[in-house]
């Protein structure tokens, strides 16, 4: 059936989609996209509450906007509370966009490393992140999406501080790889956003670093969240429809 100009202009009406921690960067850019698209969103957050004034904003756009405690172990019983807690609330879930930033800088010859750091590296971004697809996929139906965003540096051969969570970035994207083969007969896509350097993600950055990550790219700047959050959209709606097991890479050229 051909789509009709409401469809073109609110591509997620009737949807529901599921974003963590979306009350800063590229998370709330992509909320703030998700609801001017048509989607009922929940949303979490990684410590606090979503501010009462976003949850207005995004509101005005017609959408039901629910907020929810992100659980403080991503566990997956916690994972699976959340999503049920989704359903019960919004009656459905066709989105997730599983959007975890935890980053621990060490080098691992350090004798000082806060080990509770890196715990959280792993079980808050990598176990995390795979358990809270496991949850949401029991409740998809075909037509559903997964993005998990995970970092342009997982590619690269690497940098100094950073071997963890390289390793928990790429092990988002090949578990996505795998979760592709085993959703895609249920019509469930699943893709990976790597980011590269973001400007509001840099803000208590030196000089100094700035420049370095400009020069790092292609486009010798630093990108936007709404540069971020408009290929998430994208991968959200039903444009992506035969894309699957994909890495996009937003990142100015970083990878290239």
């Amino acid at each position: 059936m051909p789509e009709s100009p409401h469809d073109n202009l609110r591509p997620l009406a009737g949807r529901v989609a599921l974003l963590t921690n979306a009350d800063k960067g590229v998370g709330r850019a992509t909320a703030k996209l998700l609801a001017i698209a048509g989607a009922d969103l929940a949303l979490t957050v990684d410590a606090g509450e979503l501010s009462p004034d976003f949850i207005v904003e995004l509101q005005q756009f017609g959408s039901r906007v629910m907020s929810f405690d992100w659980p403080n172990d991503g566990s997956g019983v916690e994972c699976a509370r959340l999503a049920r807690k989704v359903i019960s609330a919004l009656g459905r879930m066709d989105v997730l966009i599983a959007n975890a930033h935890h980053r621990a800088h060490w080098q691992i010859d350090d004798v000082d490393m806060d080990e509770d750091a890196l715990e959280a590296q792993y079980s808050g971004t990598l176990m995390a992140t795979s358990a809270l697809i496991r949850a949401s996929v029991r409740f998809m139906e075909n037509g559903g999406r997964i993005i998990a965003l995970s970092a342009s540096l997982a590619d690269r051969v690497g940098a100094p501080g950073l071997a963890d969570y390289a390793a928990t970035r790429a092990a988002i994207t090949a578990f996505c790889r795998g979760a592709a083969h085993d959703l895609g007969p249920r019509g469930i896509n699943v893709n990976v956003v790597q980011i590269g350097s973001i400007q509001a993600e840099l803000s208590e950055a030196s000089s100094e670093m700035l420049e370095a990550e400009k020069q790092s790219n292609v486009l010798k700047r630093l990108g936007t969240p709404e540069e971020v959050a408009h290929a998430i959209l994208f991968l959200a709606g039903p444009n992506s429809s035969f894309i699957t097991g994909s890495v996009l890479n937003v990142d100015g050229g970083y990878n290239a």
